[in-house]
């Protein structure tokens, strides 16, 4: 008889134990704020990133052993890009030379160069940028890393 009063108890506080759980779960529940699926994570490069800076790397040639790229990026929308054809040769290294403002896409994640020959465009990401096809997508396959400059650090 005194087992049977034990187990009773025992169970008893079990019973009180869990049902004493569901409420505090209840309540937490209730209390928990409503996050409304429509709202947008306004961050994005163009506000997030301090993407202000020179940027350098040695893009990809079809007829010569690269390019090196050196593109600053000034706060003001401008930019200076400077490109030198790499040869085996000294005296056939060409070193172009463009100065003008780029523009930021509707997402904030990419800019555009505005060219004397059309429009280049870049990825922004964290000290870095990489070029993006004449379509505004990422380049792919082996070369794909040929196309990022890196930030220099000041």
């Amino acid at each position: 008889m005194k087992n049977l009063a034990v187990l009773l108890g025992i169970a008893a506080l079990v019973l009180v134990g869990c049902k004493d759980g569901e409420k505090k779960e209840a309540v937490s529940e209730e209390n928990m704020e409503t996050v409304d699926s429509t709202t947008v994570d306004s961050h994005n490069s163009e506000n997030s990133l301090d993407w202000a800076g020179v940027y350098e790397g040695t893009t990809h040639c079809a007829d010569c052993e690269g390019i090196k790229t050196v593109l600053e990026l000034r706060k003001d929308k401008t930019f200076i890009l400077s490109q030198t054809y790499l040869s085996d040769y000294e005296e056939k290294e060409k070193e172009m030379g463009e100065e003008g403002s780029f523009s930021w896409d509707e997402t904030g994640s990419k800019i555009i160069l505005k060219t004397k020959d059309g429009t280049i465009q870049f990825k922004v990401g964290e000290n870095q940028l990489t070029m993006l096809d004449m379509s505004g997508n990422l380049i792919t396959g082996e070369l794909a890393d040929f196309y990022i400059l890196k930030k220099k650090q000041e």
